[in-house]
């Protein structure tokens, strides 16, 4: 891929493939790369700047804008895919990173088509019955989720609290590790966050690891 493309910082969530997000932005730098990306179908990143964010980002199309009486832009953004951000490219008129590709490695995903994958998919079903009164909607949502990535990244969207365990979802390259993260993670039949003991495990994990690679790096 390798090329420039218009970036929005996301500070209070995380943005993933085949998901859709709602977004509410109101500084205008961001709203005239929102209407010139919209006017000329151009899709953008989406990237959170967290402290110890591998600059992984998602692209995204633009659904949707709405003009809001006071003046700040509602709008709806559909996940594409994971990219790398490498480098800047320029910030006038508005951030744009140089990117690269960013997928996952390949796996024998056979066993995920066993009892986590439909343990999880019952989870977002009760988390669904919960939250979304129409049962035609809760059978078009569910019709949609076609796929273990895709249920993942629901998952994380919805029901994942912490940012930092967001992050660490979203940069994963192992589907194997995203689905054994989430089938811990997510405990009893209708949980509605993280079991944070067990989110608090993961990130330490994550840390230590980074930790050694920064090291390794270095020397």
């Amino acid at each position: 891929m390798k090329k420039a493309i218009p970036t929005l910082y996301l500070f209070n969530n995380i943005f993933y493939p085949q998901t859709v997000i709602p977004l509410t932005v109101t500084d205008q730098v961001s709203k005239e790369m929102i209407l010139n990306c919209f006017e000329n179908n151009i899709t953008i990143a989406l990237y959170h700047p967290g402290k110890r964010s591998r600059n992984v980002a998602t692209l995204g199309k633009i659904l949707l804008i709405d003009l809001n009486d006071d003046h700040s832009l509602s709008v709806v953004v559909q996940g594409l895919e994971r990219i790398k951000l490498l480098s800047i490219a320029s910030q006038d008129p508005y951030p744009l990173y140089f990117v690269d590709e960013y997928s996952d490695k390949h796996e024998f995903t056979q066993t995920l088509y066993n009892s986590p994958i439909q343990r999880l998919r019952g989870v977002l079903e009760s988390w669904l019955h919960r939250h979304v009164s129409s049962v035609r909607e809760r059978e078009i949502f569910l019709r949609d989720i076609n796929n273990p990535t895709k249920l993942v990244n629901i998952l994380c969207m919805l029901v994942i609290k912490d940012i930092e365990l967001k992050q660490i979802f979203l940069e994963s390259t192992s589907l194997l590790d995203r689905v054994q993260m989430m089938n811990s993670l997510l405990v009893g039949e209708t949980p509605e966050n993280e079991n944070l003991e067990m989110s608090e495990a993961i990130k330490n994990f994550e840390r230590l690891e980074a930790f050694e690679y920064e090291n390794k790096n270095a020397s």
